[in-house]
């Protein structure tokens, strides 16, 4: 897995105290990124309810995770959700993710959360852009 020196990444990154801090497993076989994730009163959108953006952070951080593993350095170019019900404050939250394609530097990967009545609660399409390192600013 590819691993980057920067520890304060919002969706994995272990020394960001606001961070989501997502820790993903994968399984080579299968090509699938794969966890659990339950949030906090302040990831809150409307009452009792994780935000949107947050769910769309989840969804991302695993599509992303699925590149890493499979030893691609891809940065998000596009990425469509469908929010099919809410997903709550404190509850489990299963997520999986896994690689559909590769055309030239174009990656597709699709990624799904699930609560803990087994009923997806989101579901996302990513397109990721390979790059040979990451943009620094000048």
């Amino acid at each position: 897995m590819i691993e980057f020196e920067d520890k304060i990444c919002y969706g994995c990154g272990e020394d960001n105290p606001h961070g989501l801090k997502l820790k993903l497993q994968f399984d080579d076989d299968t090509k699938t990124a794969y966890g659990q994730f339950s949030a906090h009163e302040l990831l809150e959108g409307p009452p009792n309810i994780i935000h949107a953006g947050v769910i769309a952070s989840i969804l991302d951080e695993t599509m992303i995770t699925v590149n890493k593993y499979l030893e691609t350095v891809a940065l998000t170019s596009e990425l469509t959700i469908r929010y099919l019900q809410p997903a709550f404050i404190k509850e489990v939250l299963y997520i999986r993710g896994w690689y559909v394609k590769k055309s030239k530097r174009v990656i597709e990967n699709r990624a799904e959360i699930e609560n803990e009545m087994g009923k997806i609660v989101a579901r996302a399409k990513g397109k990721y852009i390979e790059v040979d390192d990451i943009p620094q600013p000048e």
